[in-house]
């Protein structure tokens, strides 16, 4: 069969197309010119791309798949409905997938993505030989995804648009709920509302398995059997990953294990050699080097906070540069207080403007006024109006006995590799 895919550097959306890729069907996709870590993997699968011009969309494609930050505006998909080829949503698409399967959705406002890439590896090496889909590339696979045989099928939950409902899983892996995606949830209860439904929808012979933070939430809302852990469940696992936000990501999928009766020593090793996912605390450099480069993807006040914890963990006495851009106009200006103040355990920080992507074009608060908020939180704060000045100023504390990690969701992450 085959399949186009309209956004297919979008890191769900490549996920996607390397599983039909490496399932035999042909797949090929369009998206903008800008550089994404996905280009190396796409190329590797010998996956071709081209640009959004509609003539790209020919007659013998049989299905288009497109990225949740398109619509029927695009170009190429008004394109393929004129021509009355079948065209579904990425959300769709995961959903025809996932839902063939037996499912484990592991989903939460923070952590979900290393999460399911920490139960995908566990569920492998226990000879599960399960198709994994995630929001972030696992070093060990060098993808996104993995195609499995196997009858179980694990992927990310992504709450924006409520895409995670239409997902029927067995299991459910729940980390954390906290407000966040405001350009949707106009409300702190729309977006509680969101995963309530999910849960409910959960049948009795299921599971749910939760930070024990949620009980009272979860123990209203679902009918499933319920297992719950805390912080300190994940206090003595022992993992290269930093930080007591990673040991409890690992403590959720070791209550997932049970389920599965996998030996938990074996579980253990394989979470202590786990390695990891790109754009989470990705080291650039050895991590003892003078200067120690770092690239993580933490766009929301809790996730800055938490990495930032972990670098003053593994660091106590080295300075830490936090260089920081914003992602969508939404979220920074419903979260900005909460941003303000989730730089203390950074020596220096550095506020690029905000990234614009295709989500949002514009909106009334950006970078400076981000920039501006922070600035009477904290005593060394700078603002960079774009990648190129953000390097710049980062370059400066190229010093001994320092950290400088790049934080947020966009392209931030070039200051890094430079």
């Amino acid at each position: 069969m085959k399949y186009f895919f309209v956004g297919i550097k979008g890191v769900g959306v490549a996920g996607i197309a390397t599983l039909y890729k490496e399932w035999g069907h042909d797949v090929s996709g369009s998206d903008t010119a800008e550089e994404f870590f996905t280009d190396r993997i796409l190329a590797q699968k010998n996956i071709s791309v081209c640009s959004f011009e509609p003539m790209h969309v020919t007659q013998d494609i049989q299905c288009i798949v497109y990225s949740s930050a398109y619509n029927a505006d695009h170009p190429q998909i008004k394109r393929g409905m004129e021509l009355g080829i079948r065209t579904i949503s990425y959300g769709e698409a995961l959903a025809e997938i996932f839902n063939q399967r037996r499912g484990i959705l592991v989903t939460g406002t923070h952590g979900k993505t290393t999460t399911t890439a920490m139960l995908g590896r566990v569920l492998e090496d226990a000879k599960f030989d399960p198709t994994v889909i995630d929001g972030g590339e696992l070093i060990e696979w060098g993808s996104t995804a993995r195609a499995g045989r196997g009858e179980w099928s694990v992927a990310e939950g992504d709450e924006y648009q409520a895409k995670f409902l239409a997902l029927k899983p067995q299991i459910i892996l729940l980390t954390n709920v906290e407000y966040d995606h405001p350009d949707f949830y106009k409300t702190e209860d729309d977006y509680r509302k969101a995963f309530e439904c999910l849960l409910e929808a959960v049948p009795a012979t299921g599971y749910v398995i939760a930070h024990d933070s949620l009980r009272t939430f979860v123990e209203k809302t679902t009918p499933a059997q319920k297992i719950f852990y805390s912080d300190r469940d994940g206090k003595n696992l022992k993992l290269d990953m930093w930080g007591i936000h990673n040991r409890t990501n690992a403590a959720g999928v070791m209550a997932v294990s049970k389920i599965f009766h996998i030996d938990p020593e074996q579980a253990k090793n394989t979470l202590a050699h786990f390695q990891g996912t790109r754009r989470r605390m990705e080291l650039y450099t050895n991590e003892s080097a003078a200067t120690v480069i770092m690239d993580d993807y933490a766009h929301h006040p809790t996730e800055i906070q938490a990495t930032l914890a972990a670098l003053k963990e593994h660091y106590p006495k080295r300075n830490v540069v936090a260089v920081f851009q914003p992602h969508t106009y939404s979220r920074t200006a419903a979260l900005l207080n909460d941003f303000a103040r989730s730089f203390a355990d950074a020596s220096r920080v550095i506020i690029a403007d905000i990234y614009a992507s295709a989500r949002e074009q514009s909106g009334a608060v950006g970078g400076r006024e981000l920039y501006e908020a922070v600035s009477r939180e904290h005593p060394s704060v700078q603002f960079a109006p774009d990648v190129d000045e953000a390097h710049k100023l980062a370059h400066q504390y190229m010093e001994s006995n320092t950290v400088i990690v790049t934080l947020g969701a966009g392209d931030i992450w070039q200051v890094a590799r430079r």
